[in-house]
């Protein structure tokens, strides 16, 4: 009788205990929740998103450390203490790479046992030096470019070993939703590395699932220098692509094209900056998550923030005024953020996604005048939660119950 109670005991115990584990608790952390599923924030060397100096980095570092299990260092060819020369060098040879912010990122990262994630390579011009969309460099020269950079980006401070993923391609499709591809060209918005010209499509699809009749070439040369270089998982993103369509589509495409002849091409980053005020299609997103899975990649949600509406040039670009006018309005948007805060990290976890990132997590700071006053993230500027922090976190911990 003894031991029969005994073992009655440990059942009720272990079974008291388990059901304990399984309440949720908002008091927790989101890295308390995320289970498998890397989840991680864009930090930087400078500026209000700096983690190792400035007025706000220590604030900053320990929210990272208490919420995230991965980071994700977005140091870029022109800013944030960016990897290019600011002025064009007299010849390649005098082409230096600095990779000092992005180094000691990697480092304090791996210190803390952190997942890492560089964010990014090569993008179109207005991410690089305003002299290089002016230059004209061969097609050759323009490959030489790309292999010294990726090369000493990877091999400088061991990053090759210590990143866990490169973005090494991001935005190289056209700005609307056609699924064809950004020209070369001077502005902003047009890619030079188009002028390394473009290769037959082979990814064997046809008809309406056939975005486009060649690739450029650049593409194929970023991905094989970088998988000579080192095992990190290699990603390529873009924007407007996560609930499908022909953006979706051209990436699709273009994946399945690279693998097809050979390429590794590891992951693909669905950005998701996302609008209060559009009703998205959450199966939409899981469909094509499994579809992208399926490929052969796995599949990232890798700049998620939540704001307004604002997009578009110059006349055609609102103001938060023009949709904000009171406090009503205020609580429209805190609604639509929660709903889809939630909505979208739920969707993504049960889908099979592998990592999520946010695109900053505190409000009212000016993170490059990106998104500014639009208060798009999960905390206020007191790093107090907002009810958008909740919705994330009760989305992790729903999404495994």
């Amino acid at each position: 009788m003894k031991n029969q109670f005994i073992c009655v005991s440990m059942v009720i115990l272990l079974i008291t205990n388990t059901l304990f584990s399984q309440n949720y608790n908002k008091n927790l952390f989101l890295k308390d929740y995320s289970g498998e599923m890397i989840i991680t924030t864009q930090v930087r060397g400078e500026r209000n998103k700096a983690i190792l100096r400035g007025t706000e980095a220590d604030r900053n570092r320990e929210f990272v450390l208490n919420n995230y299990t991965g980071i994700q260092p977005s140091i870029y060819p022109a800013w944030d203490g960016g990897f290019w020369p600011k002025k064009k060098p007299v010849s390649l040879k005098d082409f230096n790479v600095e990779t000092k912010y992005f180094d000691e990122l990697v480092n304090w990262g791996i210190e803390n046992e952190f997942h890492i994630m560089h964010h990014c390579l090569i993008f179109p011009n207005k991410y690089f030096p305003s002299w290089f969309s002016k230059s004209n460099y061969s097609s050759n020269e323009l490959e030489l470019i790309i292999e010294k950079f990726v090369s000493e980006v990877l091999n400088s401070n061991d990053n090759k070993h210590k990143v866990d993923v490169f973005n090494v391609i991001n935005e190289i499709f056209a700005m609307g939703k056609s699924g064809g591809y950004r020209v070369s060209g001077n502005e902003k918005e047009d890619c030079k590395w188009m002028d390394m010209g473009f290769e037959k499509d082979m990814s064997g699809l046809e008809g309406e699932q056939k975005i486009n009749n060649e690739h450029p070439i650049f593409v194929r040369k970023v991905f094989d220098v970088a998988s000579k270089l080192t095992d990190a998982k290699l990603e390529i993103r873009d924007f407007n692509i996560a609930f499908g369509g022909k953006k979706a589509d051209g990436m699709y495409q273009l994946i399945k094209h690279l693998k097809n002849t050979g390429v590794r091409v590891d992951a693909v980053g669905f950005q998701c900056h996302l609008n209060a005020g559009i009703d998205y299609n959450y199966e939409s997103l899981r469909k094509n998550i499994l579809r992208f899975i399926n490929l052969g990649v796995e599949v990232y949600i890798t700049e998620l923030d939540v704001g307004l509406n604002l997009w578009g040039k110059g006349d055609k670009r609102k103001k938060v005024s023009d949709v904000i006018k009171s406090e009503d309005d205020w609580e429209w948007f805190f609604e639509e953020q929660n709903k889809i805060y939630y909505n979208l990290v739920k969707t993504a976890k049960e889908s099979g996604v592998k990592l999520i990132s946010d695109w900053g997590f505190r409000d009212d700071i000016p993170y490059g005048g990106w998104r500014k006053n639009q208060k798009a993230w999960m905390v206020n500027k007191d790093y107090s939660r907002k009810e958008a922090y909740y919705s994330v976190l009760k989305a992790l911990y729903d999404a495994d119950n």
